[in-house]
């Protein structure tokens, strides 16, 4: 459930900044909706102290305008996030949307190819492994520090000309992102591609 306040918030920035209507609300897809909150329900399932995520430091890369970052700071209180996307453009709207929105929460611009972390990581997440050549993606990998927990994601929606690492199964989405096989891994089916099959969105949470 999205609370109130912060739906009217999105709406508001939408009203008085238009010209990021379409990009900005390429955020609120069913299917980007419904991976974010399974991926919030993953994270309260499994971070450990019965579900205790409070006071982490969490690091989301390829975190866009902050939509997810938000939603997780409703609810999750009391933890710090890192907001992290390549694209300068997404800082510029984050510092737009309503304060009380973005407290708890550090936008930064950088490619996750040669982050430097900022503090010691309890939790990265990655919710653009599709977006990333596969040689970025394990450099980030190989940079995330040992014991850290983490949450992948990445798809079979090829259609679109910016996912340019997709999966075709699970299976393959365990491969070339390196996963453990005894982590935990997720199909979810979120909607449907341009021929009518069926669009998954993959998920991995584990420990690097």
């Amino acid at each position: 459930m999205i609370p109130h306040k912060l739906m009217s918030d999105w709406m508001m920035f939408l009203r008085t900044n238009p010209e990021y209507l379409q990009r900005f609300s390429e955020c609120f897809w069913p299917s980007q909706m419904f991976s974010k909150h399974y991926a919030l329900d993953l994270l309260q399932e499994h971070m450990g102290n019965g579900g205790e995520i409070y006071k982490r430091q969490i690091y989301i890369f390829g975190g866009w305008y902050g939509v997810f970052a938000q939603l997780m700071n409703e609810k999750f209180r009391s933890i710090q996030i890192y907001n992290i996307d390549v694209d300068p453009e997404c800082e510029k709207v984050f510092n737009l949307l309503p304060i009380d929105g973005r407290k708890n929460i550090t936008h930064i611009t950088a490619d996750m190819a040669d982050f430097k972390y900022h503090t010691t990581p309890d939790f990265v997440i990655n919710t653009s492994t599709e977006h990333v050549t596969q040689e970025t993606y394990d450099a980030w990998w190989k940079n995330i520090p040992a014991g850290t927990k983490y949450l992948i994601q990445s798809n079979n929606f090829f259609e679109i000309d910016e996912h340019i690492r997709c999966a075709n199964s699970l299976e393959e989405f365990v491969e070339m992102n390196n996963i453990q096989h005894n982590d935990y891994k997720s199909t979810i089916e979120v909607g449907q591609r341009p021929d009518g099959s069926a669009f998954f969105r993959f998920m991995a949470l584990g420990e690097r």
